[in-house]
Parts: C-alpha cells; structure tokens; sequence
C-alpha cells in the first residue's frame, strides 16, 4: 500500500524471537540465517519494506546487497533464477518470484531464499514455516508501530488482515483510524474498502473503490473494484475492470489472479470471489 505517514522513530522489540524459534528448527539442515533479519525498527518509522537493516558500519559486498533489494528468490529445475522484491514484502516477493517464474513456463518452480534465509533443499513444509515466521514477525511489528501512532502502519496491517479475511473488526477500526488521519489517501481508501467487502457490505465498498480509483488506479485498486462489482453481480461491470486492470500494469501474481477470475467469468459467468486479488 502507498500509505506512508512517518512520525519520529523509537527502538523496541520482542518481536523478533518467533523467526529465531521457526528458523533455528532448521539449522541442522544447512539453513543459512544472516543475523535476525526479519526485524526491523517497530517504531513510528517502521513500513513494511524495513524488513533488512543494512548494516552502517561496514561496505555491504555486491551479494548481500542484492539478498537487500531482492528479498526473494525462485528457481526452476532447469536452475534458471527469479529475483523479487525491491518494492514489495519478504512475502509479497516470494509470491512473485514464483509467479515470476511461472509465467516464463519455468517447470517445478520453488521458492530458495525467502529474506536472507536460504530454504534451497528444505521441503515445502519447512519452507512454509520459514514464510509463516516472517509474517508473523511484521504482523507483530506493524502492531507494535501501529499503537505508536504510525498510521502508515495502522493501514498496513488493516490491509493484511482483510486480505487473510481474519479480523476484520479490528481490521476496520485499524482503517477507520488511518482514514482520520488521511481521509482522502486512495491507498487507506482500498483498504477500507476491501474491509467492506469482506464484510459482505458491497453497496459501501463499491463507494469507497470508486473513490480510491478516482484518485489512484492503479491495477491492484482496480481489481478490488472489479472483485466487488462480481459479488454484486455485475459481471460486464467485473469483466471490464480486470481487463483495465491487466492494462495498468499488474505484477505477476496480480495478474495470473485476473486471468483466472476471467476464465472463471468465460466459463460460468463467475461465481462471486471472496478472496481479493491481490
């Protein structure tokens, strides 16, 4: 999201404790853990991307300052690479550099480096341990931020929980609480909207998507708009704000998303999606 208000900064933290049980399970298995570099500054600074504090003190060699800017990394079996990450999350670039990977008709893609942990060699159960400890690390850390008055934050994890569809009434004070600050921010906007939605309240969020859109379509925005108008059944409505939303722009696993809700719409006139594109 693109909600970034910023007020001082303050150190703190527990939160990192959860990456260092899930990853030293795994230790043994030639895991390689750089430091604890899924916790970042939980103050009013903190954004989601502080995932990695480069170190101040020392020139960072070319490799580790890649594993920085690309904060995932997806292989195939043929061995070929998929970097991911310079604007995203740890999780969100793991997500697209698998969908990266697919999309160039990689066969047996898989995720190899989530953050700055090697999971090269681990089953997929393990790997999902590794990417749950680091979800629950900036969850943790966005809360923590959050009840310091960074509405960036706030915004942050409202959008989290909505996505997940867990929460949602403290997703939607989260918002509420955001949107006071910024109310006319189209990326708070989105995420109050995709609240509604997930509440069943498409009437309200259809409102509140027009007015994000109006200020910021960008593809993710649109898709938002276009999952709501297919759970009020107005599927022309839908078919046509995937097809924009193709055309704005839309990263790899956006986009494999749209064009399965548009095979769906092809194939069965589209059932209503709860789950949004993302």
């Amino acid at each position: 999201m693109k909600f970034t208000i910023k007020q001082g900064t303050f150190a703190l933290s527990h939160c990192c404790l959860s990456s260092v049980r899930v990853l030293a399970r795994y230790a043994g298995l030639g895991l390689l853990m750089l430091g604890l570099s899924a916790c970042g500054d939980t103050g009013a600074s903190w954004e989601p991307q502080d995932m990695f504090a480069a170190p101040t003190e020392q020139k960072l060699d070319d490799r580790y300052r890649a594993m920085i800017d690309f904060k995932a990394l997806a292989r195939d079996d043929s061995g070929k690479e998929y970097a991911a990450g310079p604007t995203a999350t740890v999780i969100g670039a793991v997500e697209e550099a698998v969908a990266m990977c697919s999309q160039a008709n990689g066969l047996g893609c898989k995720a190899v480096r989530v953050g700055l942990t090697w999971v090269d060699g681990l089953d997929q159960d393990a790997i999902e341990s590794v990417i749950t400890s680091y979800r629950d690390t900036m969850t943790a850390e966005a809360y923590q931020a959050a009840g310091q008055g960074n509405m960036g934050a706030a915004n942050w994890l409202a959008y989290h929980y909505a996505v997940r569809g867990e929460n949602l009434q403290e997703a939607e004070r989260l918002s509420k609480q955001a949107l006071q600050v910024a109310p006319d921010d189209p990326g708070a906007l989105d995420t109050y909207g995709l609240i509604l939605y997930r509440q069943g309240r498409y009437q309200e969020a259809e409102e509140v998507f027009i007015r994000a859109n109006k200020a910021m379509p960008t593809a993710e925005h649109i898709a938002h708009f276009a999952d709501n108008a297919l759970a009020m059944g107005k599927t022309d409505m839908a078919r046509a704000a995937y097809q924009r939303a193709l055309q704005a722009g839309a990263g790899p696993v956006l986009s494999q998303t749209i064009q399965k809700r548009l095979l769906a719409l092809d194939l069965n006139g589209g059932a209503a999606q709860q789950v949004p594109a993302q």
